[in-house]
């Protein structure tokens, strides 16, 4: 119950224009083809990147949407026309990833990401101010949902700040509490899946860390969602 990713993150050439007779011109057009094989590479992996635009992937790989004009994909697009090879790499895992956004279609994915003291006070901090503000939220919430067919992530890092410390120890009862409330009340509703985020292998390394706070957390025995 992603990471994710979850997640973030080529120019031109000078050309050389010599004013040759033309069967010359061709002779050292073809030897230049034959004998320059320093940006053959380059150019190959540009080639295959263009040709590989953001796309909807399978949907029995990613049965989500992928936005092909989103940020990730419009960053991904400069990096490529920069010539920045390595960084176009690595954004482009995460282009490639559906991300959730409340838009009209047939099955939602829709993150809730109002937990108090999120983020425990870092980079994402906010959240309700106090457990019953996240109530009556999570409410609201619950009736924009009704009886519409929604994938729900319900607080992501929620659980895994509490297991590694970074959530105060007196605010670890207030956290389970509220996220077993919203488990159960999410289930409720007769077509929303509810997913519990337990961090990742690059965070928390031994997943056995994360089965106490999941079922503390409402998560249900032997089972993926809901």
């Amino acid at each position: 119950m992603r990471r994710w990713a979850r997640s973030g993150r080529r120019g031109g050439r000078r050309r050389g224009v010599a004013r040759l007779a033309p069967a010359v011109g061709v002779a050292l057009l073809l030897g230049s083809a034959c004998s320059a094989p320093v940006d053959s590479d380059v150019g190959q992996r540009r080639a295959a990147d263009v040709a590989k635009p953001i796309a909807q992937r399978p949907a029995s790989v990613v049965p989500y949407w992928v936005n092909p004009r989103g940020n990730a994909a419009r960053q991904l697009a400069v990096y490529r026309a920069d010539d920045r090879a390595e960084e176009a790499e690595l954004i482009e895992r995460i282009a490639r990833q559906p991300f959730a956004e409340w838009i009209g279609v047939e099955d939602p994915l829709l993150v809730l990401y109002n937990i108090p003291h999120r983020d425990c006070g870092q980079y994402s901090k906010g959240g309700a101010p106090d457990g019953d503000a996240y109530r009556r939220w999570l409410g609201q919430v619950i009736a924009g949902i009704g009886d519409r067919p929604a994938t729900v992530i319900l607080e992501p890092d929620a659980l895994p700040h509490v297991e590694d410390g970074c959530t105060p120890r007196k605010f670890h009862e207030e956290r389970f509490a509220l996220l077993a409330e919203a488990v159960h009340r999410l289930r409720v509703l007769p077509r929303a899946k509810v997913y519990l985020d337990a961090g990742n292998p690059h965070w928390i390394t031994d997943p056995r860390r994360m089965a106490g706070p999941l079922r503390r957390a409402g998560h249900p025995p032997r089972t993926a969602s809901r």
